[in-house]
């Protein structure tokens, strides 16, 4: 059984798209680019993936508790080819880790499947802040 955050072995350049967030002062729900709504939740339903793109399981993970961003499921990911299924609002991936990746940042997560699992901003992860600099956009 092999975990795909978006269902393929690898994301192409080639139809690589991101859904790009609005913001308008609320840090709880936001609209993307497609003119979606998403809101700020706690946890998140995290599929398993077998060699056909089917689902076979799945897990709820946390979502990492920023006060400026947050962790959504894009809901054109299965639709638009190249999207990811977890964004950040500030316009990075977010990925799945463990306790270790995060402890700077946050107490160990005590609910969802597997304890201490949380989806984070990949570009908070790497570099301390959002993409847009610790400022939210308005």
């Amino acid at each position: 059984m092999k975990n795909h955050n978006n269902g393929h072995k690898k994301q192409s350049k080639t139809y690589a798209s991101f859904g790009i967030i609005h913001h308008y002062n609320s840090p709880n729900s936001a609209v993307t680019i497609d003119g979606k709504e998403v809101r700020r939740e706690e946890k998140i339903w995290y599929a398993e993936y077998d060699d056909n793109k089917r689902i076979v399981g799945g897990k709820f993970v946390m979502c990492a508790p920023y006060s400026d961003h947050f962790i959504y499921e894009d809901p054109m990911w299965k639709r638009i080819v190249g999207r990811w299924a977890h964004m950040c609002t500030c316009g990075s991936v977010s990925i799945l880790v463990g306790y270790n990746a995060y402890r700077q940042d946050a107490s160990p997560s005590t609910e969802g499947t597997n304890k201490g699992e949380m989806l984070v901003c990949k570009w908070h992860l790497d570099n301390g802040v959002h993409q847009t600099g610790g400022r939210r956009w308005e």
